[in-house]
């Protein structure tokens, strides 16, 4: 009878997980997005700011664009204090202004919602003033009534959402303490769950809002462990959305082997569509405040070449997984433009000309390796459409010849010796991606090129 009643119990739970996760199916997301936020564009140019790309002039969507990112990711608080520095941007009306420019540019739009009159991350999640007191029924109808309005708002000016992000940084709950995910010791992801829940319903209720794509946004890049509380936890009380947004930053979660094992285990584990839509990395010398990397924990120089090759290795990791549809950027957008300051982690130098991980994405997405396109006078490599490269030498080469291929994280992939003058070497076992080959002679190298296999 206890046999029986256990595996009574065992059915029940299987088939309790298995419709909770059948609920809902998630609205997929088909090509893979290049994006970035530019939340603080319109301040940088309303303060005179110039934006450049090789000293020249230029449009700051243009040249984003030509960098391969179609997608602006556009933040917005509630009621931000107009009596701090810069206090109407990210304001409703500010942010109607800048999706506007996105618009114009051709440009796709993911709203941010922080919930919050100011800056929500993992460490704060404050209500808005506007809320404050409020018993919790109250708060859920606020929260349900003011997302719905702003995305009339955009509606009412055609500039619905492509993409909606309901909190920002949310995987210790938002609203708090009521839409905490924890309060003290005590599980509070039913009520988190609730506000949630009646955030999303927000946009689907706005007008030409049901169609639109919800992205939860979680800090947990380098995390499974924390990436699958998040999601379970949500999932446990029938949360519907359609994306799973992760924020990666070296400092703070962790290796790039840490990122791949995480988008790994949830690409293969969730329905969702996965997105990296935060990142960024450093390009002169060592940032200050708690984002700090020993030399021996950088993956890449604290340079503008550093910047180039981490962008392009964060790439080629997410092109690795079907279900990781997306990259973000954060804060490629920031110069000096009067009382606002430029950054080391931007994309443009604090004077305005473009860095060169501006492009990191057009060399990465457009770049191939073509036959008779030689490297050096004396030695040719390509690769082929059946999965082939090609190495040929000088004729008459001697010596211990030896070619290695190494990923963009500089783990070892292939080495191995060069047999003749013409050499072809097998790609099939490599994912599509940036690779680095080296040529050697008498183990010293003196080829070092960077290659894309886009087969």
């Amino acid at each position: 009878m206890k046999i029986r009643k256990a595996f009574a119990l065992f059915l029940y739970l299987t088939y309790f997980t298995n419709a909770l996760h059948a609920q809902y199916q998630p609205k997929p997301v088909d090509e893979f997005i290049l994006g970035t936020d530019l939340s603080m564009v319109k301040a940088i140019l309303d303060n005179e700011g110039i934006y450049k790309v090789d000293d020249s002039p230029k449009d700051v969507f243009s040249a984003f664009k030509e960098g391969e990112y179609e997608y602006v990711r556009l933040r917005i608080f509630h009621s931000p204090d107009e009596n701090e520095a810069n206090g109407t941007v990210n304001s409703l009306n500010y942010t109607l202004a800048l999706a506007q420019m996105v618009k114009e540019a051709g440009m796709k739009l993911l709203l941010d919602f922080h919930y919050s009159d100011t800056w929500a991350d993992p460490s704060k999640q404050n209500v808005p003033l506007a809320w404050s007191g409020l018993d919790f029924t109250s708060l859920n109808d606020s929260l349900y009534n003011y997302t719905k309005n702003v995305l009339n708002r955009f509606n009412e000016h055609n500039l619905t959402p492509d993409l909606v992000q309901t909190g920002n940084e949310i995987n210790h709950g938002f609203l708090w303490p009521q839409g905490s995910a924890w309060n003290g010791n005590v599980v509070n992801y039913q009520n988190f769950a609730t506000l949630l829940k009646s955030a999303i319903k927000g946009v689907h209720d706005s007008n030409n809002g049901s169609s639109i794509p919800i992205l939860l946004h979680s800090a947990t890049g380098g995390s499974i462990t924390e990436s699958q509380t998040f999601a379970d936890s949500l999932l446990k009380y029938n949360v519907e959305f359609d994306i799973l947004g992760l924020s990666y930053y070296p400092c703070w979660h962790g290796t790039l082997t840490s990122l791949d094992e995480n988008l790994n285990f949830l690409s293969s584990g969730y329905e969702q569509t996965i997105m990296i839509v935060e990142t960024n990395y450093n390009s002169d010398g060592v940032p200050s405040g708690d984002c700090v990397l020993s030399a021996s924990q950088m993956p890449f120089p604290y340079t503008e070449q550093g910047q180039f090759d981490y962008l392009q290795a964060i790439y080629a990791i997410a092109q690795k997984y079907e279900r990781v549809k997306g990259l973000f950027y954060w804060g490629g957008d920031y110069i000096w433009a009067g009382d606002i300051g430029g950054s080391y982690s931007s994309l443009f130098h604090w004077q305005g000309n473009a860095q060169k991980a501006l492009f990191a994405f057009q060399d990465t997405t457009s770049t191939s390796i073509q036959p008779e396109t030689p490297m050096f006078s004396d030695v040719l490599i390509y690769s082929t459409a059946n999965k082939q490269l090609i190495v040929q030498l000088p004729e008459g080469s001697q010596g211990s010849n030896c070619i290695c291929i190494y990923d963009i994280t500089g783990k070892l992939q292939y080495k191995n010796q060069l047999q003749s003058n013409r050499n072809s070497v097998e790609l099939g076992h490599l994912m599509p991606g940036v690779y680095i080959v080296t040529l050697e002679h008498n183990q010293h190298v003196f080829i070092r090129e960077k290659v894309v296999f886009n087969h």
